[in-house]
Formats: C-alpha cells, structure tokens, sequence
C-alpha cells in the first residue's frame, strides 16, 4: 500500500519548489517512512536531475532519490494552492506545477514501475481532472486503485 501512511495533502500554500518538496518530505518523515536524508537527497536530485513534467492539461513533479533514504515504501501527493516553478525532465524548461507525486520506494524496480504507471495517469484527463478537485484522503486513495497506482 504505498499511500497507507496517508501523506496526502491538498491545496497547500507553498513559496516555492524547495518549500513544497521540503513539506513533502518532513510529511514522509513524520510518517516514519524515510531516513533523516530523505529530504536533503531529494531536494539535491532535483537540482540536478529535474523531475517537472507538463502534461496536456497541467503541470506535475515526480520528486524522489535512492532507495537506501527509504524505510517502507511509500508514495506522498501534494496538491498545491497556487502552482509554482518546477524544471522539467530532459531540457529543464521552467514549468508550473501544481501536482507533486514524490516516490519514497526501496527498490529501482519498483520505482521505474511506478513512474510508467504515473505516466499513464498523466495522459488521463479525466483522472487528472478528478485529482484537481478531490477533497478527500478516502476519494484519493480510492481513485488510486481505480487506477491501477494502489494496490
């Protein structure tokens, strides 16, 4: 169950993209679910290898790092107030995101795994339109499985 610790979090009021994946990361942490390092790993392989994507409808952020930050596997959502820049994967073009996925999972292939079925989820429309209004942990992890994202 990779959203089981319910690190879920909607229409958060964020400066930034280090302050949103930093909210992001202490949320997993509070949770139990990543080291110490967690966060400081992902915020460095942001900068280095840019998680941004624009899909047809908005933009969203794949934030994560190795498996040795990760205590039990899980998968935090934030969805954000007002959108804020991220870099894209591959040419690193400025983007507005407003949806952050961010991978806490313990082995590489369970990892390229979830990016694949996170890919699909972004060419959904109708799914993506239902995560920008979704109000609800219990609506979420149900639209999750729906999916085929949570087991």
């Amino acid at each position: 169950m990779f959203f089981d610790k319910e690190v879920i979090l909607f229409d958060v009021d964020v400066k930034d993209k280090t302050d949103a994946e930093t909210k992001l990361a202490n949320h997993l942490r509070q949770a139990g679910v990543v080291t110490e390092q967690f966060k400081d790993a992902v915020l460095q392989r942001e900068s280095n290898f840019p998680t941004g994507l624009q899909t047809e409808t908005i933009g969203v952020a794949i934030p994560h790092t190795d498996a040795d930050k990760v205590i039990t596997p899980q998968i935090g959502f934030m969805r954000l107030k007002n959108p804020v820049t991220f870099n894209q994967m591959g040419d690193n073009a400025e983007i507005s995101v407003s949806i952050i996925f961010m991978l806490a999972l313990k082995k590489s292939d369970d990892q390229l795994t979830m990016l694949q079925k996170l890919m699909g989820l972004f060419q959904n429309k109708e799914a993506i339109d239902k995560l920008e209004k979704i109000t609800s942990k219990d609506d979420f992890v149900t639209l999750m499985k729906e999916i085929g994202i949570e087991q």
